[in-house]
């Protein structure tokens, strides 16, 4: 078992995660002793290591996807008590993807021995896991029907569902990228994406302060 050192804030995010819901102070502090999990720091820009299953903290993390052209397009950023990289406790293959400190940040850290032995020895952290699946299978079962019908409507709906957030009371979205990095990242052509945000905007859908989109209800 380790000994790790957490704090109050630590501990906050961790609970709010799903990930642990239900557990009392005596189940969560033996989880965490478990060997394979640790907390470490990473300063603004430093990448992470992506072989493990993680919770952020504090700070942000970013997610970049290789694109095509060799280049790592901007996903999207994490923030604390998101839980990332959950396969990659059992998964071989080797990621696409990379993650990066987008702000200096804490992350929680959890190997695939963890992951193991918290599974093998049931309680919360069993059934939560569980959930915490099929609900990421409920959410690609619904991106792939949205995907299956080539339109770029669905899919910048899709995207503008699962990224938005509400700022000083106005939901709204901020585009990682460029139009074409964007289109390309959505698998549409630049063409297509213009005039559905041109159609969404003459609906009274959306407003657009450059990459800035507001969503109107």
């Amino acid at each position: 078992m380790t000994d790790i050192k957490i704090s109050a804030a630590d501990l906050k995010a961790i609970r709010s995660c799903p990930l642990f819901n239900g557990m009392d102070d005596g189940e969560l502090a033996k989880l965490l002793s478990f060997e394979g999990c640790s907390i470490r720091d990473f300063s603004a820009g430093k990448m992470l290591p992506a072989d493990c299953m993680l919770v952020v903290l504090s700070g942000s993390v970013t997610i970049e996807k290789l694109a095509s052209d060799g280049r790592y397009l901007l996903m999207r950023e994490a923030r604390p008590s998101e839980a990332l990289n959950v396969s990659r406790a059992f998964a071989a293959e080797e990621d696409i993807s990379r993650l990066i400190a987008g702000k200096n940040c804490r992350v929680l850290f959890m190997d695939g021995s963890f992951v193991t032995a918290a599974l093998k020895r049931g309680g919360s952290f069993a059934v939560n896991f569980a959930e915490f699946l099929v609900g990421r299978v409920l959410f690609l079962n619904k991106k792939i029907a949205s995907l299956a019908g080539y339109s770029a409507s669905s899919r910048l709906t899709m995207y503008i569902e699962d990224n938005a957030s509400i700022q000083d009371g106005v939901m709204q979205l901020r585009l990682p990228c460029s139009l074409t990095d964007f289109a390309e990242m959505l698998g549409v052509g630049r063409a297509s994406l213009y005039r559905t945000l041109d159609a969404m905007e003459a609906e009274g859908k959306i407003t657009r302060r450059g990459r800035n989109i507001i969503i109107k209800k």
